[in-house]
C-alpha cells in the first residue's frame, strides 16, 4: 500500500507575502455568522456529528459581553437567579495541529434568549445563541472539514439567522485614533443621524437612520492581530478591515434559516447597501471571489470536494480551482 505524501498548501496570506510583499487583500468575505436554536436540538445535532461541546475557558472575551448585556438589561424579570449565563465551545478539525483552531462558541440563558424563549412562550434556558466567527481570515489556514461541519448547521432552518459579519480588506496607512473620528463621521453624513464612537484601534457606528438592520466597524486589523500574537507579515502594516454587522429579527416567521437568507432578494440588497458603505468610507476596489467560494461551498459542499486542496478551505489552489471551474450553484447578481 502507497502511503500518500501530505501537502502544506500555502493560504492566501502565504502566497500574497512570497510574490507581491506589499499587498494586502482587498476582498470582501462573510466574517462572523450567528444563529438562535433550541439548545436540545443543536446538542443532538452535534452530537450526531461527533463533537465535543466543552466548558468555555473564564478568560475569554464572551463573558464580559455577556456581563455588559446583563448591565443593560432594564426589564423585570421572574426566577432570572435559577438561570446562570453558561458559555460552551465546540473545537473544530484543524489543517495543522500547530494552527489555531475554528470554534462554535454556544451562549445560554442571556437576556435576549429569555426574550426569544418568551416569545416562543418556551422555558428560559430552552434556547441557545450559536456563533460561528474567524470564517474570513487570510491570515490563517482553514479547514475544509471544519467548514463542512459549519454548513451542516447553517442548513438547518429551524436554525434562525440572528447576525451576519460581512467584512471588506483593505490598505490605509491612516492610524485609527479619536482625532479622526469625525472626518470618519463625516463619510457617512448621507445617511442621516447615527452615533460614532472610538474604541481601541476601532472606529463604531450605530443607530444608522438609513440602515436600521446594520453597524459598521471599522479597524485595524494588522494591529489587531499583532495583539493575538497571530503570525502576520510586517509588509501587511496598514490593513484595515471594514465590517458591516446585519441584525435579524429570529421571532419573524419569514426568518427560515442562513441558506434562505443568502438565496432571497433581501441579501442582495444588503451587498448594495454594503457596496455603498464601503465607498463612503473610500474603499476603492475589492473582489467578491471569496464570498462567491464561501457561499457555494456553504451550499454545496461538493465545490470544495477536490483532491488537490481538500484539507484547507481558504487555500490558494482551493480559490483557484473554484474560480476555473463550471460546477456552482450559486451566483451573485452584482
Amino acid at each position: 500500500m502507497t502511503k500518500s505524501m501530505k501537502i502544506d498548501y500555502p493560504s492566501i496570506a502565504d502566497t500574497l507575502e512570497h510574490t507581491h510583499s506589499h499587498t494586502v487583500p482587498h476582498g470582501q468575505g462573510i466574517d462572523t455568522i450567528q444563529q438562535i436554536a433550541k439548545y436540545e436540538t443543536f446538542k443532538k445535532m452535534a452530537d450526531r456529528l461527533g463533537l465535543t461541546i466543552e466548558p468555555m475557558p473564564q478568560s475569554h472575551p464572551l463573558y464580559k459581553k455577556i456581563a455588559d448585556e446583563f448591565k443593560a438589561d432594564t426589564k423585570r424579570r421572574l426566577k432570572v437567579a435559577k438561570f446562570t449565563p453558561i458559555v460552551e465551545v465546540i473545537k473544530l478539525p484543524k489543517v495543522d495541529p500547530k494552527d489555531k483552531a475554528l470554534y462554535i462558541s454556544i451562549v445560554r440563558n442571556t437576556p435576549t434568549l429569555w426574550d426569544i424563549g418568551d416569545s416562543r412562550k418556551t422555558r428560559k434556558d430552552a434556547y441557545c445563541l450559536i456563533t460561528f466567527a474567524g470564517l474570513h481570515q487570510p491570515q490563517k489556514k482553514i479547514s475544509s472539514k471544519a467548514m463542512r461541519i459549519v454548513s451542516k448547521f447553517l442548513k438547518r432552518k429551524t436554525f434562525r439567522v440572528h447576525r451576519v459579519d460581512i467584512a471588506i480588506d483593505t490598505h490605509d496607512n491612516r492610524p485609527i485614533e479619536k482625532e479622526g473620528l469625525k472626518a470618519f463621521r463625516a463619510c457617512f453624513n448621507g445617511f442621516g443621524s447615527c452615533r460614532a464612537t472610538h474604541y481601541h484601534n476601532s472606529y463604531y457606528l450605530e443607530d444608522i437612520r438609513e440602515l436600521n438592520h446594520m453597524r459598521i466597524n471599522y479597524y485595524d486589523k494588522w494591529i489587531k492581530a499583532i495583539e493575538r500574537k497571530e503570525k502576520v507579515s510586517i509588509a501587511w502594516r496598514g490593513w484595515k478591515r471594514l465590517e458591516v454587522t446585519i441584525m435579524f429579527d429570529v421571532t419573524k416567521s419569514y426568518n427560515k434559516g442562513f441558506i434562505h437568507y443568502i438565496e432571497s432578494l433581501e441579501f442582495i440588497n444588503d451587498l448594495y447597501d454594503i457596496d455603498e458603505v464601503s465607498t463612503k468610507a473610500k474603499i476603492k476596489s475589492y473582489d467578491n471571489d471569496y464570498l462567491i467560494y464561501q457561499l457555494n461551498s456553504l451550499i454545496d459542499n461538493r465545490v470544495m470536494n477536490n483532491q488537490e486542496s481538500k484539507e484547507q478551505f481558504n487555500s490558494v489552489q482551493s480559490l483557484e480551482r473554484f474560480k476555473s471551474s463550471d460546477f456552482r450553484r450559486y451566483l451573485l447578481p452584482i
